[in-house]
């Protein structure tokens, strides 16, 4: 349901009932190419290729310049693990290279979201498979990159959520109630639960 939402966004689903908008236009009016390039995706497998972790982070941008390269890195908390390489942003990744831990991936894939600056971000359970430490820093990532575009985050973990604009609780698929941390913490027991579960 949650991340088939998000898919129905960028057109790798089409719906069959209703209509998705951006800027009040229905994505199906809108050219592919020019919708899928405003919009970035990070997911909770994170795809490198066996290429330079610099080349990973400017993926798509080739202009890119090193110094946009290492400030995209420091914005995403990516910066001081990628200088602890012997080889820094030379460093070659996969196969051939360094294997890197899920958080260091997360917060590559946020670098390369910070570059091309899109004004539409998803993050699909981006942060399930990290620990408390690396949550943190990805947490103030994603904080800084969701300022001044419109982020969608889906999550289970309620940490991440508390400072969202509106959150939208779904239970078997179907959307049963909208608001802020605070609105629906008063009024909605499905959100509730939800809530005691992590307190617990």
């Amino acid at each position: 349901g949650k991340t088939t939402l998000t898919r129905l966004i960028n057109r790798i689903f089409d719906t069959s009932n209703g209509r998705v908008l951006i800027d009040g236009i229905d994505v199906r009016d809108w050219n592919l190419e020019s919708l899928r390039s405003q919009i970035s995706t990070i997911e909770q497998d994170v795809f490198l290729f066996s290429r330079t972790l610099a080349e990973n982070i400017a993926f798509g941008q080739a202009a890119a310049t090193r110094e946009e390269i290492e400030a995209a890195a420091q914005e995403a908390q990516a910066h001081d693990f990628i200088m602890s390489f012997k080889d820094g942003y030379e460093t070659e990744v996969g196969e051939r290279g360094v294997m890197l831990s899920g958080g260091q991936r997360q917060r590559i894939a946020i670098a390369r979201a910070f570059l091309t600056n899109p004004r539409i971000l998803i993050l699909d359970d981006s942060t399930s498979a990290i620990d408390s430490a690396t949550e943190d820093k990805i947490q103030q990532a994603m904080r800084r990159i969701s300022q001044e575009r419109t982020t969608f985050l889906i999550t289970h973990r309620l940490s991440q959520i508390r400072w969202a604009d509106r959150i939208l609780v779904l239970k078997h698929g179907e959307l049963v109630d909208q608001g802020t941390h605070e609105e629906l913490l008063a009024r909605s027991q499905d959100y509730q639960r939800i809530f005691a579960r992590y307190d617990a």
